[in-house]
């Protein structure tokens, strides 16, 4: 189980350097980094479920009997007291780990949006349906063409 939390805390601390690796390539908007970042986040999501399905097998095994029991009655049946305490450091670890990732995603996910309404709005003011005239003309004068009212991009294509 020692081995199973301290796997689930690596691979952890990796997705946490992820996360502020993302968050520098979405201020600094480079897609490049993006990608490869995510490239890295999905190894690391799959290393994750591998690394808990190992500890979900060593929670099984020591809890034949009761299979739907929690954390904490597996913890009260560890014989030694300093191994209880090595796997109660290492739960309070990974839940500060855990909630760390939370915060840094959420900002992340918030940047992202951010850039993506940046990113949104260039879109609407090139596309505009109407285009502004630089020149005076006489309001009479005016003839209506097919393609004024479009913008540089047929939207509807």
């Amino acid at each position: 189980m020692v081995t199973a939390l301290d796997g689930l805390i690596t691979v952890q601390q990796g997705l946490i350097i992820c996360a502020d690796n993302k968050k520098a390539a979405l201020i600094q908007r480079s897609v490049e980094d993006l990608n490869r970042i995510t490239i890295e986040e999905k190894k690391l999501v799959k290393q994750l479920e591998q690394v808990e399905q190992e500890r979900m097998a060593v929670m099984e095994s020591a809890l034949q009997d009761q299979p739907a029991a929690s954390f904490q009655s597996f913890l009260e049946g560890v014989p030694g007291e300093q191994e209880r305490h090595k796997l109660e450091f290492q739960l309070k670890t990974l839940q500060e780990l855990t909630a760390e990732l939370q915060a840094k995603n959420r900002v992340n996910d918030r940047l992202l949006k951010d850039s993506m309404g940046f990113v949104q709005h260039m879109i609407d003011q090139i596309t505009q349906s109407q285009q502004q005239q630089f020149n005076y003309q006489s309001p009479m004068g005016q003839k209506k063409s097919q393609t004024g009212n479009r913008g540089f991009f047929d939207t509807k294509a």
